[in-house]
């Protein structure tokens, strides 16, 4: 009995070893070669090429007459006209009349300054008649010498003298006085307010209307110190203007006039003055329209216009070889666009530069290099 459980102990280890045996050998791992692929990254290409380079500032603003006026009253009356256009938004061309104050008044003056500078000049032809006879009576009684200023009636001369010129301005002022009754235009302008009404009265300074030139606007154009410095002209700089209304980009030209003076102290701007060359019978062209605005800047010479993608870091690029091998290289950027960077230094001309970002880049690791970029 002892001796049949040892065979049977026996059987068991023996059946345990063979399971563990086979279950090595069975699941033993099969060595796998991998091939190891090679990656290696396409990349898109810009061909450098040097070549003069016009810088556009781009800036944008809001239209305002270039002149504004209110009309006021120089003489007190009764407003006893107003023209069939006095109405806001309508136009006048320069010195036509807009209304008109009673004259009767004036014209009364006018003549009594009339009547009162003619007695003053027959006072005077008058006087100086006397004057004459006077030097002759002095001589027919044997005077000799010179006659002293009472015998020549000198000062009674100058009195008439004096009244003909107070008199005479007196005249002209009247007269100035009349020309006033009628408010005219002082320039091709549009009526922004009308302020009186058919019988209406005035006193000398009250406001009569208020009006803006017509077809002459000019506009604030903020720009940025950076930008400021690519602009070598100011008065004269032409620019192009352009708003979209309704689906559709309309277009004008204007010129820089001057800048502010100062820079804004909250956006480190320069606040440049322009205007608009208005079209005769242009509908969109009115005070308080936006405009985008272009404004040519320096030339930039002997450069190389980048793709903005080019760039990486600060001022670094990727050159591909002729082996399709890569390099970083440091550039000088001079001016920094919304798509393109402007370099002058660090690139020859021909040279293959990657506009595709290479994560890790190694100098001397291959690329793919794919199509050329334009811009």
């Amino acid at each position: 009995m002892k001796k049949s459980a040892q065979i049977i102990l026996i059987i068991i280890i023996g059946t345990i070893a063979a399971f563990v045996y086979f279950g090595l050998v069975l699941t033993k791992p099969v060595a796998e070669i991998k091939e190891r692929i090679r990656y290696i990254p396409t990349v898109d290409i810009w061909d450098a090429k040097v070549s003069d380079y016009d810088v556009i500032i781009k800036s944008q603003g809001v239209t305002k007459p270039k002149r504004s006026t209110i009309l006021a009253a120089e003489v007190a009356g009764k407003v006893v006209a107003v023209s069939p256009k006095f109405e806001v938004g309508e136009y006048f061309d320069e010195g036509e009349i807009i209304l008109e104050i009673d004259r009767a008044d004036y014209e009364a003056t006018e003549s009594q300054a009339a009547s009162f500078l003619a007695d003053a000049k027959l006072a005077l032809e008058k006087e100086s008649a006397l004057a004459k006879q006077a030097l002759i009576d002095w001589k027919a009684l044997g005077g000799d010498g010179t006659p002293n200023d009472l015998v020549l009636r000198k000062p009674q001369m100058q009195s008439a003298l004096a009244k003909v010129v107070s008199a005479k301005a007196g005249f002209e002022k009247a007269a100035r006085d009349l020309g006033r009754t009628k408010i005219r235009s002082p320039y091709k302008c549009q009526i922004r307010e009308s302020l009186v009404e058919l019988g209406s009265t005035l006193a000398a300074g009250s406001a009569a209307a208020a009006v803006d030139s017509a077809n002459d606007f000019e506009l604030r154009l903020p720009v940025s110190l950076e930008d400021y410095a690519f602009i070598d002209i100011i008065a004269g700089a032409p620019l192009t203007l352009e708003a979209k209304i309704a689906g559709v980009v309309y277009k004008w030209r204007g010129e820089l006039l001057r800048t502010e003076g100062q820079v804004d102290q909250s956006s480190q701007s320069v606040f440049f003055v322009a205007n608009v060359n208005a079209v005769e019978g242009d509908k969109f062209l009115s005070s308080g329209l936006f405009l985008n605005a272009k404004i040519s800047g320096k030339k930039l010479k002997d450069v190389y216009a980048l793709p903005r993608k080019a760039l990486y870091g600060k001022n670094k690029i990727i050159i591909v070889g002729s082996d399709n091998k890569v390099s970083s290289r440091e550039v000088v950027v001079i001016r920094t666009e919304r798509n393109k960077v402007i370099v002058r230094n660090g690139i020859e001309n021909g040279e293959r530069i990657a506009t595709t970002p290479i994560l890790n880049v190694i100098n001397g690791m291959e690329v793919n290099p794919s199509k050329n970029v334009t811009q």
